[in-house]
């Protein structure tokens, strides 16, 4: 038989380019909120985009409180009174709590998300799996009197004005968002940010906001703060 040779195929070498730069790799459009900052200068935006990660990554710590107790609070009401009820599974799938169809599709993600690769459907993995979003939207105006009234309102430890929860909620919801996102932060105020973390903390439990008050890391990080002219 006739052997036929196969034709030799060569990766093609891409053309000589200078090295990269840092600035090249973060891209001028994410350094461009840094440089307005700071006059154009790159040292002094670079120095600025790194202490928006270390602000962003303190936020990360106590925002991590406030998210993981908030759900946890409304969770044990919203099972308790499901019961109650007479609910027959976890409330989040049970009829007898009134959610409405926009929630329960979240809720069939979350379930989805739960049990994906064949494991077992848990409550506290559902729950785990619910973001911050999710439970900010069972504080609105449409679920006054289907959950708070009924139930929510005594999640939390004291008196609660619900539309002030929502709306503080909502603005740490954006500022995790953007931390998520690494989006900067720095022309926010911060120390307003920190309060807001306080005070909604305060308002799941004083001893929940008086520990974040004890760890946080944001007052020191702020201090820290590069002047705009750095080098």
């Amino acid at each position: 038989m006739r052997q036929v040779n196969q034709p030799t195929h060569r990766p093609m070498q891409a053309g000589r380019r200078a090295p990269w730069t840092l600035e090249n790799l973060l891209s001028e459009a994410r350094l461009g909120p840094y440089l307005a900052a700071t006059d154009g200068s790159l040292t002094s935006a670079l120095n600025l985009y790194h202490w928006n990660t270390r602000i962003s990554a303190a936020f990360h710590e106590v925002l991590h409180y406030v998210e993981v107790e908030l759900r946890n609070a409304m969770d044990r009401q919203l099972t308790a009174w499901a019961t109650g009820l007479g609910a027959q599974a976890s409330w989040y799938s049970d009829p007898v709590v009134p959610l409405r169809p926009p929630t329960r599709r979240k809720v069939e993600d979350a379930r989805i998300n739960a049990t994906r690769g064949g494991q077992i459907e848990l409550h506290g993995k559902v729950v785990a799996e619910l973001m911050l979003g999710f439970w900010w939207s069972l504080l609105s105006d449409e679920y006054n009197r289907r959950l708070w009234q009924p139930c929510l309102q005594f999640a939390f430890d004291g008196p609660v004005r619900r539309a002030r929860l929502h709306s503080e909620l909502d603005d740490l919801r954006r500022l995790r968002n953007r931390i998520a996102h690494h989006e900067p932060v720095h022309a926010r105020d911060l120390a307003a940010d920190h309060h807001r973390v306080l005070d909604v903390a305060g308002r799941i439990s004083p001893r929940l906001s008086a520990r974040i008050q004890a760890v946080s890391r944001v007052p020191d990080v702020l201090l820290e703060r590069p002047d705009r002219r750095s080098a």
